[in-house]
């Protein structure tokens, strides 16, 4: 939208003239309102700035009159443990006292209970603030797992009853279990396996002495019937045919010499 200067001045609250009588006019009006309605006058010296009445003011309102509340201190989540596990009196006497036993004690018997204390003596305003880091807790081993084997994995290693292992102990213990079921079932194996070859080789040699048996009856059978069969009566070839075959067969293999050669 393009700048109306007449428009306005039409919806301007208070105008020029207003203004320039309020601020220039009677000073004990303006000081009145400054006193009693500090916005409304703040309002009306705004507006003023605006129409280069008055310049900027260098006098800001002042802060509202609200009572004095001292800070409230806020705790940490550590304090508030700290403060828990101790009483003020007590680590008044631990680290105040003068008397340095007893912080001495406890750090000896329990070194995490006696930082406890100090920081809580900290928080109470016992001592100062620490300069270094909380040291950190040495670090605690996890305690070692151990069970009572069953009576029959006792039995069958060999050990009491009642036997209590660690972790790696209980897992030979099983693996030695394992290796032992392990062997039998192949001993078993084995032994099926040499029990079928032990009685293939009988029954195959069972079956071969029965088929020579068989073999041999058979044999002598076609013996048998070749006796009782009548044997053909050859009929001799005579003589002279005889002869003259031999002389055909002679003069094929040998070799004809001419006479007087």
């Amino acid at each position: 939208m393009s700048f109306d200067p007449i428009e306005a001045k039409r919806n301007a609250r208070y105008t020029r003239e207003e203004l320039t009588e309020f601020f220039k006019g009677n000073g004990t009006v303006a000081q009145r309102l400054r006193k009693e309605n500090p916005a409304k006058y703040q309002e009306l010296h705004a507006e003023a700035e605006k129409m280069n009445i008055l310049g900027p003011s260098l006098i800001k309102a002042p802060a509202p009159n609200t009572p004095y509340k001292p800070p409230t201190r806020s705790y940490s989540a550590d304090e508030l443990v700290a403060r828990g596990q101790f009483t003020e009196s007590y680590c008044r006497e631990l680290f105040a006292s003068g008397d340095s036993k007893a912080a001495k004690a406890l750090f000896e018997a329990d070194p995490e209970r006696y930082q406890d204390a100090k920081d809580a003596s900290i928080s109470f305003g016992i001592l100062p603030p620490r300069s270094t880091p909380r040291p950190a807790p040495a670090p605690v081993s996890a305690p070692e797992f151990t069970m009572r084997i069953s009576d029959e994995l006792a039995a069958e290693s060999n050990l009491p009853v009642g036997t209590v292992v660690n972790s790696q102990q209980l897992e030979q213990l099983c693996q030695q279990k394992v290796d032992r079921a392990r062997k039998v079932q192949a001993d078993a194996d084995a032994k099926i396996a040499q029990d079928r070859a032990t009685e293939l080789a009988t029954l195959t040699a069972r079956q071969q002495a029965d088929q020579a048996q068989r073999d041999q009856q058979q044999r002598d059978l076609d013996r048998l019937a070749e006796l009782i069969a009548p044997k053909p009566i050859e009929t001799p070839e005579p003589p002279q045919l005889a002869t003259a075959r031999l002389v055909a067969q002679e003069k094929a293999k040998a070799v004809e010499v001419p006479i007087g050669a």
